[in-house]
């Protein structure tokens, strides 16, 4: 008989984890405590697909002084662990290529992804990295600002940058879309999706794990875009329900703080995006961007979904419970200082999303201290760019399969 897995979340982590999982053979059941996939945060992030490049960022968001602290210290320990996220992520965008390519999954995808340097300094920085990145097997070049303004014909010819690191193997994709889609190739294998369910609690004991769950529909009707796309393929039971499962996934963000081992301290690593219709001018035909386009200086990526253009940044650090106020006004003056005049800035939709971020900056992918309870939270900002692999990787873990690669540095374990 299959082995049985419960996948807590569902988002673009728990849905690729499923879709993994139930290729492996295993019976998979997802709860998700909205009414379907991707509606928290993945439902409007950076769209950005790129591998990750240790070292690239200029700087970490405002934090307060305890998670500062606990930074400064991780960054004090010698450790492999971004050279290990380097690779996942490499290994994320090829099994995404995969995956549209055998599914036939089609998610509004771009190549191309151009991060501006500001100014010599910046430059100088990325020179004296380069060899050390194309050892990593990222395929990097950097370029003039005219070479990046013919790559990207829609930047304002007076915004004023020094050069552009040009990242080969980037680019975008809707990562709410092609979970949508991932969604249902998972049900073809026979995962089963439970919405409006909330997960209370996990109870552990010799023979399995008990998940105690319970139907928390919503308070106000759904839409018909929601009734449409919910789907659930179970009945929903009123009040508290038990299942077992040989082993349990949380996907759920700072969510699976609630269900486990309370040494595991995270902090809410926020972001606000503005996503606006592209606007259509024949005698202009090149507004906006191609492709993506990110400002290090500001930490404000700039992404082309299909015919819309999604400006993403002003992150933050916070408590598990904080609630900060998006400048989305930062946002509308970020793309009108790159690409003026490309969107219907009035047709604006704003989006605010919360992630769990850990002190190093780094993913929490593995087991943790409770035996038969896995992570899969990824990286705040740069989730999508590594969501396939860790995925993948994941679920050879749990299936006692030799893992693609080495993540031993992702580990949970290693903030307990």
């Amino acid at each position: 008989m299959s082995r049985s897995v419960a996948v807590v979340g569902a988002g673009l982590a728990g849905v690729t984890t499923a879709y993994e999982l139930a290729a492996l053979g295993w019976r998979v059941q997802v709860f998700e405590r909205c009414a379907s996939v991707a509606e928290q945060a993945s439902f409007a992030s950076n769209a950005l697909l790129a591998p990750f490049v240790p070292g690239l960022a200029d700087a970490s968001p405002p934090a307060p002084p305890a998670f500062r602290l606990r930074r400064w210290r991780a960054a004090r320990k010698p450790s492999d662990a971004p050279k290990q996220l380097c690779t996942l992520s490499q290994l994320g965008l090829a099994r995404a290529a995969q995956l549209r390519r055998e599914l036939g999954l089609d998610d509004e995808a771009a190549d191309g992804l151009l991060v501006a340097l500001a100014d010599a300094r910046r430059v100088t920085a990325a020179h004296t990295r380069l060899a050390d990145w194309q050892a990593l097997g990222l395929q990097l070049q950097l370029i003039e600002a005219g070479e990046a303004r013919l790559r990207e014909p829609g930047l304002d010819s007076q915004a004023p940058f020094a050069a552009a690191l040009a990242i080969a193997q980037g680019g975008v994709g809707n990562p709410r879309l092609f979970a949508q889609q991932l969604r249902l190739q998972a049900q073809r294998l026979g995962a089963e999706f439970r919405f409006h369910t909330t997960v209370r609690r996990l109870q552990r004991d010799a023979t399995g794990i008990t998940l105690r769950h319970e139907h928390t529909p919503p308070t106000e009707p759904p839409t018909r875009s929601a009734e449409r796309e919910a789907g659930d393929t179970q009945p929903q039971a009123l009040g508290a329900q038990e299942q077992r499962f040989d082993a349990v996934v949380l996907c759920n963000g700072l969510d699976a703080l609630d269900l486990l081992d309370k040494r595991l301290r995270l902090h809410a690593h926020h972001e606000a995006s503005i996503t606006a219709p592209l606007r259509q001018l024949e005698a202009h035909p090149d507004l906006g961007p191609k492709a993506a386009w990110a400002d290090l200086a500001t930490g404000i990526t700039i992404t082309r979904i299909g015919q819309r253009v999604r400006v993403s940044g002003g992150a933050t650090i916070g408590a598990p419970g904080s609630k900060p106020t998006p400048d989305f006004e930062a946002l509308h003056r970020a793309l009108q200082h790159w690409f003026p005049g490309s969107v219907l800035h009035q047709q604006a939709q704003q989006r605010s999303s919360r992630r769990a971020a850990a002190p190093d900056g780094l993913p929490l992918i593995g087991s943790t201290a409770q035996p038969g309870v896995w992570l899969n939270l990824p990286l705040g900002g740069h989730g999508w760019g590594s969501a396939c692999g860790s995925a993948q990787v994941l679920a050879q873990m749990i299936t006692g399969q030799p893992p693609s690669t080495n993540i031993s540095g992702l580990s949970p374990q290693r903030l307990t």
